[in-house]
């Protein structure tokens, strides 16, 4: 092991990174002794160079995140690469998109696989690529996967978006399930998080599609009821550095 990097520097990956709540994400880990890495298939250059006048190590790639074999490719050559053993490694999984929004009679497959690719099967290979590609390391790795209330409480004409949100559900039991047993000093822990109703681009979209319940979306923005993504990005780091994180593994950011 090599001492480019001190042991105490908790390295965290973040999709989605240059938008929206990632974005908000990656300005909230900019504190000392973290280490970042975002990506998306975009950039956001003022981010970036916020990043960089930060002092905080931030690392950033280009990927299409609705591929789910080259995106676990990616994260396991980027985790091949740390030649420090961090104090501890999270993947946080925040890339998604809500569309198609419609009837389920208007659902197809040219719309509907890349969805659920984007927003369940990448994150499934890229969690299975993050347990494998970290087995050496000796310090606790934990997984945040960003769920929806929608995943537990169905929204008609949200059909793709609901059932591809609590299919990651599932899957967050199901690493939960599998790794359990492993030591304290590797462990593997994850949760699926709601964020609640946050003011990104996401809700954008959401309040100009054509759906039972827009008008309380648009509601909503109109009386200033949407959360900061600053806001709830804060609190999410701080949910990340709870020393009981893992317990809960359905949870939701209004509860604390």
């Amino acid at each position: 092991m090599t001492t480019g990097t001190p042991r105490s520097t908790h390295l965290y990956i973040v999709t989605g990174a240059s938008r929206g709540l990632g974005a908000a994400l990656v300005r909230a880990l900019l504190k000392p002794g973290n280490r970042v890495i975002g990506v998306a298939r975009s950039r956001n250059t003022g981010l970036e160079a916020e990043a960089s006048a930060s002092g905080v190590a931030v690392a950033w790639h280009l990927q299409d995140l609705s591929q789910p074999g080259p995106s676990a490719g990616w994260l396991g050559s980027v985790l091949d690469a740390v030649d420090d053993t961090p104090a501890s490694i999270t993947l946080v999984l925040n890339a998604g998109v809500v569309e198609p929004i419609g009837p389920i009679t208007q659902l197809r497959d040219t719309t509907l696989v890349p969805h659920l690719q984007t927003n369940l099967v990448t994150p499934m290979t890229m969690t299975g690529a993050f347990i494998e590609h970290t087995a050496r390391f000796d310090c606790p790795r934990r997984v945040l996967a960003i769920s929806s209330g929608a995943a537990r409480n169905p929204v008609p004409g949200w059909s793709a978006y609901c059932a591809g949100k609590a299919g990651l559900d599932m899957f967050i039991r199901s690493v939960n399930a599998e790794y359990a047993s492993l030591p304290a000093e590797r462990a593997v822990r994850a949760v699926a998080l709601a964020p609640g109703v946050v003011d990104t681009g996401m809700q954008e979209t959401i309040r100009e599609a054509d759906f039972a319940q827009v008008q309380r979306f648009r509601d909503l923005k109109a009386n200033d009821q949407l959360a900061s993504p600053d806001d709830v990005a804060g609190r999410i780091v701080a949910y990340l550095g709870r020393d009981d994180f893992g317990t809960t593994e359905l949870d939701d950011i209004r509860n604390y």
